[in-house]
């Protein structure tokens, strides 16, 4: 007698090869195909992305974490440098576009644990266009190309949600040291901790003694994961690095206000920024939808939806105190995205139900997400080909250099050059002799150098850029009129299209001409 194969194994099976998973591996392989065609090969990482290259490279050279310094979210590098050693590269390069692929693949690997989440509130086949709406949303498409943490700290965040909501409570404890993980790769996690925790309590209350016990151990869990790197941060840069960032910013939000006085409130500035920038990034697809998801999110009042009201206004928390500081940037409320993709599939739910020919209706909407975030990413993308120039521009005059004005961000290049050409040494052993001055407190270009001079201003480095500071723009136009600027190169007699044109500041002509002025 043949055994039969057991229900269980045909029905996993089954889940496996459903229309559904089947539509989700198209989606996700769509992504792919988009994003690997925008993909800025050849260009390398700066800015912050070079910062977490340094400490991975550093734990890649050495075997183990560097005991002279740490970021202070160092999750991120921390795994970075897991596949520096397994591909073990011996060109910098590759290394720098390993940490880009590794934030683009985990970018897209978002939309396994969004379906799951969004298959909690909705039919499977509708979860399709909450994971549709974040994996094809353009920010994140621009953001998985830097290389940073937002990529590894939103897959984590995500999937311990959607662990969390399960009804499994083995699930919910595993959840806990997800979320626990996720504050090593960015320590503002420990706010989606404190609303999970806010959450367990309503959900588990009724045990009484129970969730006493509960509470300890998840507690315990999220303890064990983050206090061996609060530890370790201790000991080699004097602070925790998680706790101490949730203090300071409460700190500073309260010693700023004192300051301000008749000056612009800044907390009402604050507000406004979060306001404008919630605003903004629900465009292009998301603003359709919300105003009707918050309404039916708000009008069932289960756990599920509980939690994702909770945790949406709690973690509006740190994003505020970003645009307080201010930081001009919607990346702040990236972890808000999978929260706006369950509101939006649950108004599309609303609005498609009991149509006909759903499947196609369906099918539009997903390809209406796919073709209007491709073309806002067209308006935002940035210009990879002028980054290359960049970058090779800013290696030919490099060596020319020993301080000039900073030109953000073609002028961060310099650090990159200076780490490519003395690698492979240890980040604290790099020499960084070009130094960069900003220019944003001054309106003249006399000024700045004469205040500049000590710092160690050389060299006036401008371009074409309209958007820089006006005396800056009037050197480029006209370099006639500052005899004491000697032009020592011009990247059009290089070929370039970025017009780059580089002077070495005659102090003792500057001087002069300074004197006469004011006498």
């Amino acid at each position: 007698m043949v055994k039969k194969e057991p229900k269980l194994n045909l029905d996993y099976k089954k889940n496996i090869f459903s229309k559904y998973s089947i539509s989700l591996v198209i989606i996700i392989g769509i992504s792919c195909l988009i994003r690997f065609y925008y993909f800025p090969f050849d260009v390398p990482l700066n800015s912050d992305a070079l910062y977490y290259f340094w400490y991975s490279s550093d734990i890649y050279q050495i075997g183990e974490l560097p005991n002279n310094w740490t970021p202070a979210n160092m999750g991120w590098p921390i795994f970075v440098s897991i596949f520096f050693t397994i591909f073990d590269s011996k060109n910098i390069f590759e290394l720098m576009e390993i940490q880009r692929i590794l934030s683009t693949i985990i970018s897209i690997s978002i939309a396994i644990p969004v379906y799951f989440l969004c298959k909690k509130f909705v039919e499977r086949k509708i979860a399709l266009i909450g994971v549709t709406l974040i994996i094809f949303e353009p920010r994140l498409m621009i953001n998985s190309f830097f290389g940073i943490t937002d990529s590894l700290y939103l897959l984590l965040i995500i999937t311990s949600l959607t662990l969390f909501l399960h009804s499994n409570q083995k699930f919910v404890y595993f959840s806990f040291i997800l979320v626990g993980l996720s504050t090593v790769v960015r320590s503002e996690g420990i706010v989606f901790f404190v609303g999970m925790l806010i959450i367990f309590f309503i959900r588990y209350k009724k045990e009484k003694l129970k969730i006493v016990l509960k509470y300890i151990l998840i507690i315990g869990i999220f303890g064990i994961i983050i206090l061996p790197v609060s530890m370790y941060q201790l000991d080699t840069i004097g602070n925790d690095g998680i706790f101490v960032r949730t203090s300071g910013s409460i700190d500073q939000l309260i010693e700023e206000e004192k300051k301000i006085g008749n000056e612009e409130n800044n907390l009402v500035f604050g507000l406004e920024l979060l306001i404008k920038y919630l605003i903004w990034i629900m465009i292009p697809n998301f603003i359709i939808f919300i105003p009707l998801g918050i309404f039916l999110i708000f009008k069932k009042k289960t756990i599920e939806n509980i939690s994702i009201i909770i945790l949406s206004t709690i973690m509006l928390i740190p994003a505020f105190y970003a645009y307080f500081i201010p930081a001009l940037d919607t990346r702040y409320l990236y972890v808000l995205l999978p929260m706006f993709s369950i509101l939006s599939v649950l108004a599309i739910q609303r609005i498609t139900i009991k149509r006909k020919k759903i499947n196609l209706i369906i099918i539009i909407i997903i390809l209406a997400i796919i073709v209007s975030s491709i073309l806002f990413y067209e308006y935002k993308k940035i210009d990879y080909e002028h980054e290359k120039e960049s970058f090779e521009i800013m290696q030919k005059i490099s060596p020319m250099l020993n301080g000039t004005n900073m030109l953000h961000p073609e002028t961060s290049y310099f650090n990159t050059i200076q780490t490519i050409d003395q690698w492979p040494v240890i980040s604290s052993k790099i020499k960084f002799n070009i130094i960069t001055v900003p220019t944003n407190e001054y309106n003249s270009l006399q000024q700045f150098i004469f205040d500049s001079k000590d710092e160690g201003l050389s060299h006036i480095i401008i371009d074409n850029n309209i958007k820089r500071e006006k005396f800056l723009n009037e050197l480029f136009f006209d370099e006639t009129k500052y005899p004491y600027l000697k032009k020592i190169f011009d990247s059009k007699d290089e070929g370039f299209n970025y017009h780059v044109k580089v002077f070495l500041i005659d102090y003792e002509s500057f001087s002069y001409i300074k004197n006469n002025i004011q006498s």
